[in-house]
């Protein structure tokens, strides 16, 4: 292996996003919404993943979503390297299965950056800065994910704890740390050695197969024997449906990442990271000409349909749609997802 493998994105586009419904939903999921920009967060994901080192992209996406993939490349001027179709999700650890197989096929010494569809970046040359940090470890063997210093004592984010330093900036991880209580978080901020977890991750293929089949065989096997058998048509690549639905559906991080010895993190990492996992991740919009806020304070305030008026309201969510209006306590957010468990007991399907 030279001592500059070329790097290899893989975006995760399976995302559902139900939690920034109504203007996310089944057909349209979050990272094909224009939620920070004019871009969609799946096409700022394509762009940032760009430059010297970096291949031309390959996505992981569902079936619902192979013409917004080909599309929304297409309008930012990406070409990928390829399209992978999952006939059926199956979580992170088959998606990191058949992309570290897919790329062992194709750039046998290349490092499989994975990462979600679905995340903001506002500081992209940090983030790519971040991820050359990690490539050494990871070119000897680590699978190095990134730790986003943390800038509120978040608890709805998984944390990572630094451990022996291995490399300016990098260092072994003690430990995957659950959403803490409040308290916990406020401790892990204080401390210094606690990142939130992004859900990146940059490995070589022969470290992820190697803990795959230490740990997850199954999801390994089914992975790589359903992209062996897959079917390819006008540039897009279906795995075998009959072998993937086998696969067991587990995370990367309870696969892989939370067993192995080899886990390596990057921190801290401070490029403007948001997965944008609620309403209230948000910033408000500016000259929003379809949005009247008088006498308001710290509202979310959003609409894809009609226009909005709020008078004297404050640290509420209200957002509009065509067929579908969300109005909720900031506090609440993440209980949006209770609307989507609502809208399916009534057989609602129109509105998912």
């Amino acid at each position: 292996m030279n001592s500059e493998p070329p790097i290899q994105p893989v975006i995760m586009s399976g995302g559902a996003g139900t939690r920034l419904w109504p203007m996310s939903r089944q057909a349209r999921p979050k990272q094909f919404l224009p939620l920070t920009g004019e871009r969609s967060l799946f096409q700022e994901t394509a762009l940032r993943l760009s430059g010297p080192r970096f291949l031309a992209p390959v996505v992981i996406a569902g079936a619902a979503h192979r013409a917004a993939v080909a599309g929304q490349l297409d309008a930012v001027g990406v070409a990928p390297a390829a399209i992978i179709i999952e006939p059926m999700a199956r979580n992170t650890a088959a998606v990191a299965a058949v992309a570290g197989a897919w790329t062992g096929r194709a750039h046998g010494d290349g490092l499989v950056l994975l990462t979600p569809a679905d995340h903001h970046v506002a500081d992209a040359g940090a983030f790519r800065a971040a991820i050359v940090r990690g490539a050494a470890a990871a070119s000897k063997g680590a699978i190095v994910t990134l730790g986003v210093r943390p800038a509120t004592p978040e608890t709805g984010f998984g944390y990572i704890e630094t451990g022996a330093s291995i490399a300016d900036g990098v260092f072994e991880v003690a430990g995957f740390r659950e959403k803490p209580d409040r308290a916990t978080a406020e401790r892990y901020l204080a401390g210094g050695r606690h990142f939130w977890n992004s859900g990146v991750f940059l490995f070589s293929p022969s470290a992820m197969d190697a803990e795959l089949h230490a740990h997850a065989p199954a999801i390994r096997n089914s992975a790589a024997a359903a992209l062996a058998a897959a079917r390819e048509s006008g540039g897009v690549l279906t795995l075998d449906p009959a072998i993937f639905a086998d696969c067991p559906s587990e995370s990367i991080d309870y696969a892989v990442m939370e067993k192995t010895r080899r886990a390596a993190v990057v921190a801290p990492v401070d490029a403007g990271w948001s997965d944008i996992g609620s309403w209230t991740a948000l910033a408000p919009l500016v000259g929003e000409t379809r949005v009247s806020a008088l006498d308001c304070g710290a509202n979310v305030i959003r609409t894809d349909g009609p226009f909005v008026a709020a008078i004297g309201v404050s640290d509420l969510i209200i957002v509009a749609t065509g067929d579908a209006v969300l109005v909720a306590p900031k506090d609440r957010a993440q209980d949006v997802k209770r609307v989507i468990d609502d809208l399916k007991a009534r057989g609602r399907t129109d509105l998912l």
